[in-house]
């Protein structure tokens, strides 16, 4: 999914890929689920990092969950630096 946009996942994925068309690399801040305002279970205690894009070729970033994704779960995350389109990208767990 890209970075900036956010995307849907399987409820039960061990991982999630993330890509960067932009120039600038962005650090993933912890997910919170829009309902309950709790972390996303599993996430990694260091803030990924995902590349910036490189001679047009899409940085990209595998965060490995330490507990599998559940399902009709919705978090929403930050950047460093902020994604240039103003709202923050969701993480939909299907």
């Amino acid at each position: 999914m890209d970075v900036c946009d956010g995307g849907t996942i399987s409820g039960g994925s061990s991982s999630i890929t993330f890509t960067n068309s932009h120039t600038t690399q962005f650090t993933i801040n912890t997910p919170t689920n829009v309902n309950t305002g709790t972390d996303m279970p599993g996430w990694p205690a260091t803030a990924p990092v995902v590349p910036a894009a490189h001679n047009g070729t899409a940085g990209s970033k595998v965060v490995q969950l330490s507990v599998n994704a559940q399902s009709n779960n919705t978090y929403e995350y930050t950047t460093t630096p902020a994604c240039p389109q103003g709202t923050n990208p969701r993480i939909v767990v299907s």
